[in-house]
């Protein structure tokens, strides 16, 4: 993704998103987390403009459709940075598998030489695309603290996925 060049793979084009993609994005979003509680969803104009500033943020889309995206960030861990994937939601396997691609490429060519992120070890399409992308899964488990009505409620999902 050097210099934020599209790249296709089999049909599909993965490349740094712009606002026009936003409200594509947002119904994709909304059709894949259907139901979810309002906190959960990230493809808001707001959220969506900070990471498409990030140069680490995709989506996968043909001519007519998006069919995922992943947002991204470079973090500052104190002595190096981190790449680290905020969210990350696709149509099939194919599309993860090519939006991480292109989330290790834009780290790579930043002289950022780690990539994170979360993935629930339950859903099969990421964690069979994150392991063919190079990943390591595991030993760690990611615990979560939610504070004030969301805590009190038990709304405990959807941090940092």
């Amino acid at each position: 993704m050097q210099g934020g060049v599209a790249r296709k793979l089999k049909g599909m084009e993965y490349r740094p998103f712009d606002e026009q993609d936003f409200p594509a994005m947002e119904a994709f979003e909304r059709a894949l987390l259907e139901g979810a509680p309002e906190h959960a969803y990230r493809a808001h104009p707001a959220a969506l403009r900070f990471f498409m500033r990030t140069g680490h943020s995709f989506v996968a889309s043909t001519r007519d459709a998006v069919h995922g995206f992943a947002l991204a960030q470079a973090v500052w861990q104190g002595d190096r940075p981190t790449v680290f994937v905020t969210r990350i939601l696709a149509a099939d396997g194919a599309a993860y598998e090519g939006l991480l691609r292109a989330v290790v490429k834009s780290a790579y060519d930043a002289g950022v030489y780690e990539v994170a992120m979360h993935i629930d070890p339950e859903h099969e399409a990421l964690v069979a695309a994150a392991q063919a992308a190079g990943f390591t899964l595991g030993p760690l488990v990611l615990a979560t603290r939610v504070l004030g009505s969301r805590g009190v409620r038990g709304e405990t999902r959807h941090v940092l996925e």
